[in-house]
């Protein structure tokens, strides 16, 4: 399964549409996804505007991939997960958040391995077209917390 998580401060209807666009030529597939309060709502994937931390869990368990905002919980949260992770970042220029502090983030998060950036939807649909086989991300099981904070250390 793929999830789909936008946070909770904004809609990001673009990430959303995109996913909800490759669906339609990918009908086997399935999707889930938390879209925050947005007037677009996905005809190709279940979804709610937001969920508590309980349901939250039980979907990441459940994905095989998560396609996200470049918001660092929900990057974090894969790495220790050790599930790939592909990251649309919000864009400044599109209205879409206040700043391009996302974009910024994104530049040295997606050095760490099972993290792939996807600034556009080309980039969106060719992580997705290949999402079973995408590298996980490789902290030690018994460390991973350690690992992350050492990589962003370094990036400093």
């Amino acid at each position: 399964m793929i999830f789909v998580a936008v946070g909770t401060q904004f809609p990001f209807d673009r990430l959303i549409k995109n996913v909800d666009q490759w669906l339609k030529t990918h009908p086997n597939e399935t999707a889930f996804a938390q879209i925050a309060e947005t007037d677009y709502q996905p005809k190709r994937m279940q979804w709610e505007q937001f969920m508590d931390a309980e349901t939250y869990q039980q979907k990441i368990a459940q994905a095989s991939v998560i396609v996200s905002h470049a918001g660092m919980g929900n990057i974090i949260t894969a790495c220790e997960q050790q599930i790939p992770i592909i990251v649309m970042n919000r864009q400044y220029q599109l209205g879409e958040h206040r700043n391009d502090h996302q974009a910024d983030g994104l530049k040295w998060m997606s050095k760490l391995t099972g993290v792939y950036a996807a600034p556009s939807s080309k980039e969106l649909f060719h992580y997705l077209a290949q999402y079973q086989s995408l590298e996980r991300p490789q902290f030690s099981k018994n460390n991973r917390r350690d690992s992350l904070i050492n990589f962003i250390e370094t990036q400093l």
